[in-house]
Formats: structure tokens, sequence, C-alpha cells
């Protein structure tokens, strides 16, 4: 291509001209409230390098993947705006749910009453983030990073199925810790302890431990001795299941989704296995984040089993959820909530 050519760049959906069309006019032009999840998993733009005199709108499949630009400062720069577009659609959704008009709480809410109709005690934890939180980050998305969106209601959310994994991972490490307490164990290396807890857990084999469990702040004073036998009535094992549900976190006020970035500072090292060295350029890698957020938790017990389990279940919940933090990322602060934001309170009993 010749340096005195003209060159545009240009924008294009992997998607049949009508199609196009009506994503330009639905996208751009209208007011409507948009599904933020949609756009962040269907509406993949590709940015495009093209002589002024080759731009159509007939452009076939096979023309565009020639064109495609797969990396470098245009894909970046491509994505940046996508992300944006994402962040501006959860800002405007996120202001209607403040005025009350996409009221998905009272859903949630609903759901719980059911819960308790049904036969299940709950317990309600309530906290804000310390900073920010990125869940479903590694998820397969054409854009590399991922994040978990609600398919329904568009909004960020946390899994039950995460919940219950991150407070299975953070007893497996209390407990490893007092295990390393016992007789003749104290030389034994944390991971072999560790992976010892985790196979007695698993096979619900009673070790005859137990760890103190301790939150305070301005609202909450609690205190609890957990058996090992305890936890494994809370999650179960391979034949039996768990006596404690989670149910997926949902943000209880406002939602502020952030474009964040990773500088890997050897990109060949990790992408072409070559050795690392100073000369090799970052190349920063954008991703989504929630930032000062508050979300709403719920883990729910049968009627017919101890309501002392739920409690303590909630506590070595909170106590992850502070210590340890949920989602990727959490070496680095990422995923920690706030001790002073922790609300909890016992309902349905």
């Amino acid at each position: 291509m010749k340096n005195n050519e003209k060159i545009q760049k240009v924008c294009v959906f992997y998607t049949p001209k009508e199609t196009r069309e009506i994503m330009r006019n639905e996208i751009q032009v209208s007011t409507f409230l948009k599904n933020p999840a949609l756009i962040f998993g269907k509406l993949i733009p590709v940015t495009m390098n093209y002589k002024k005199d080759e731009i159509t709108e007939t452009l076939t499949h096979e023309e565009i993947l020639k064109k495609v630009i797969t990396k470098g400062e245009e894909n970046r720069e491509n994505k940046y705006k996508y992300l944006e577009l994402v962040t501006k659609e959860m800002k405007k959704l996120n202001e209607e749910i403040q005025k009350g008009d996409f009221p998905f709480l009272s859903k949630i809410e609903k759901m719980v009453e059911d819960l308790q109709s049904s036969g299940y005690k709950i317990q309600k934890v309530e906290g804000k983030i310390n900073w920010r939180l990125i869940v479903g980050l590694g998820a397969p998305h054409p854009q590399e990073t991922s994040m978990t969106l609600h398919h329904i209601y568009g909004i960020p959310y946390i899994p039950g199925s995460a919940l219950k994994g991150v407070m299975r991972h953070w007893a497996i490490l209390k407990f490893a810790e007092m295990y390393k307490t016992l007789p003749g164990k104290k030389e034994t290396p944390f991971e072999e302890a560790v992976k010892v807890v985790s196979q007695s857990l698993e096979h619900g084999e009673n070790l005859g431990i137990s760890i103190i469990c301790k939150f305070e702040n301005d609202e909450n004073y609690r205190l609890e001795r957990i058996a090992f036998s305890e936890t494994v009535d809370m999650f179960g094992t391979r034949k039996n299941q768990g006596k404690i549900i989670f149910l997926d976190a949902y943000p209880s006020g406002n939602i502020n989704l952030k474009i964040d970035i990773m500088n890997p500072h050897y990109p060949d090292y990790y992408s072409k296995s070559k050795h690392p060295g100073d000369w090799q350029q970052p190349k920063p890698i954008q991703f989504l984040a929630v930032e000062d957020t508050k979300f709403v938790f719920y883990l729910g017990i049968r009627k017919n089993e101890s309501f002392d389990l739920l409690r303590k279940a909630s506590l070595l919940f909170i106590n992850a959820l502070c210590e340890h933090g949920i989602g990727a990322k959490t070496s680095l602060g990422y995923g920690v909530f706030s001790a002073e934001s922790i609300y909890v309170e016992s309902i349905y009993k």
C-alpha cells in the first residue's frame, strides 16, 4: 500500500448488511434502555484499515477477514471504544434502577420469600467492595477478557457457585493452618496440609479439629468455634448434599462499571514462549471491573436443620469476603470487601 493513498478506519460487525442497518439505528439513534450484557457479549465490532475507494456496503466476510486488525494500537483503541459503550449503557441502566424504574431487587426479594415459603431459613449479608471486583475475567470472549453479566438484567452479579467455592477455599486454608498444629504435623508442608484437608472435606472424613472465626465492626461482634464436621455439613461430600445454599449475589446500590487495564511487561514471554527481556514493549490489556459497589448475599438452610449451622456459615462466608476476597486478582486487592460495610440480618426464620 502506497504511503500517499488515503486510509480510513472502518468499524464492521460480523453480520449481514440488513442486520447492520438495524444495529446502527438501534444502537446509535434510539434512546431506549439497552441490555449491557447483550452489547458486551454479542455486539463485537472489528476495526479495519481500508483505502477510501475500497469501502462498500457489500463487503463479504472473506473480504472482512482479510482486513481485520488482530493486534496493535488500532485493536486496543477499538476495544477501549467498545468497552466504553458497555459502561455508557450500564450507567443509563443504573440511573433507571436508582429511580425505581427497573426493580430487579424486588424480584430477588420475592424469590427469597418463596424460598421461605418452601421451608428455608435465610441469612442476609450485605457488604461493599473495598476497591474493585472482577468476576468471570477468564471466561471465553472475543476480546480476550470477559466479565459475568446477567443475561436478562444485564448487570454484574456473582454466581452462587462462585460464593460457595471461595468460602470452601477459605475454610480449607484455615483448617490447614489448624491441621499443622496437631501433634506430629508441625513439619508438614502447608501444601500437603491443604491437600489432606481438601480430600477429607470431599469424602466427609472428620479430622477432629476446629477453627475460631471472628468478625467485628460498628454493627456486629461475632465469635464462633466452627468444627470440621460442621464444615462438612455446610458443603456436603461426594455422596451427600451440602445443607447450606448460596443464592446469586446482586448489586444493592449504585453500579459503577469501570475500564481497567493489566500491563504484561513481557508479552512475547507469555504469547510466544520466548525468554523475557527488558526490550519487549508492555502491551496494556483492557477489561471491565466493578468499583465501589454494594452487593447483597443470601445464604439459606432448610427449616428442619439447625439455624446455628447457618449462622456459622455466614460468619465463615464474611471472613472469606473480607480477608481473602472473591473473583480474579484477589492477591492485588481486587474482590475484597470492607469489614466496616458488612451488615447481617436473619430473615424469614
